[in-house]
């Protein structure tokens, strides 16, 4: 085929997606249920603190700075290619990062 720059764009596609679907299933579900525990867990600790007379810009900084330091530990793993910890870790953060920016667009701030 030729090269064209849909052909490009397909073979970029393809080389980003494929390792997903290539992936074991049990890898691909403790990445799944990493990101969604990221995000029920900071979800549900901020409903909580939230009813609470807590602070609640101190605790976004507080959530903000472990998710600092979660990016952080994972660039400085030793292993060449990432780990399924590293990865879920990554998801982890990539959950709660979401609950929290949909919890401060609900509140409007």
């Amino acid at each position: 085929m030729q090269k064209t720059k849909f052909r490009k764009l397909i073979n970029l596609i393809f080389t980003y997606l494929n390792p997903l679907i290539s992936d074991s299933w049990s890898k691909r579900s403790v990445v799944l249920l990493s990101l969604l525990f990221g995000y029920y867990f900071t979800n549900s600790i901020l409903s909580y603190l939230l009813d609470k007379s807590v602070n609640t810009i101190i605790l976004a900084i507080f959530i903000l700075i472990i998710m600092e330091l979660f990016i952080r530990s994972s660039l400085l793993s030793k292993y060449g290619k990432l780990s399924v910890i590293i990865i879920s870790i990554n998801n982890f953060r990539i959950g709660s990062t979401y609950a929290l920016l949909l919890e401060a667009f609900k509140l409007g701030s």
